[in-house]
């Protein structure tokens, strides 16, 4: 009697374990799942009605650190806007080979722009009218919204994608600032 008991119950243990692994396996699948649903394609219309939110109710005062990567190489670019205007910015460059960040690169208002808020909705709407790319997803930060993450895959050129002109634009940092 004893010996049954121990089998039914070893049998119950295993498929309990299993229905533990599959559950937590599901979990898994939902929650690596749910990231990427995040990040998605998108439209000029989305676009225009994502940023005419952020107009409403505008951040005029932010700290934003923006990294760009391809495939050959990584710029970070930080700005700082007061008054819904750039104030200062700058870029680097690191150099992958040695695994180092470059000097600290000055940037007019003009260079800064697509690394400010309303410079990100003009990249995206930029890529869907004319890039020629493959595949563009955006990530969109919350309240007001704007985009956080752009995903430009390879453009797609005379009937090929052109290897290496993939890049990630993604909003590393945002704080606002407070007024002085």
């Amino acid at each position: 009697m004893l010996r049954a008991r121990a089998e039914t119950s070893g049998g119950l243990g295993r498929r309990r374990s299993r229905a533990d692994f599959v559950l937590a396996l599901f979990l898994l699948v939902g929650i690596l799942g749910g990231c990427e649903l995040r990040l998605r394609g998108t439209t000029i219309a989305e676009m225009d009605r994502a940023e005419a939110v952020w107009q409403a109710n505008p951040v005029a005062d932010y700290h934003m650190v923006t990294e760009v990567r391809r495939p050959d190489e990584v710029r970070e670019y930080e700005v700082m806007v007061r008054g819904g205007e750039v104030v200062s910015a700058t870029m680097k460059l690191y150099d992958m080979r040695n695994k180092v960040w470059w000097n600290t690169l000055e940037l007019n208002e003009r260079q800064a722009f697509p690394f400010t808020v309303p410079g990100m909705f003009d990249t995206v709407r930029g890529a869907l009218r004319s890039s020629g790319r493959t595949v563009i997803r955006v990530e969109m930060g919350e309240d007001p919204p704007f985009p956080i993450r752009i995903e430009l895959g390879p453009v797609w050129d005379r009937g090929q994608m052109v290897r290496g002109t993939e890049s990630e634009v993604r909003v590393r940092l945002f704080e606002r600032l407070v007024s002085d």
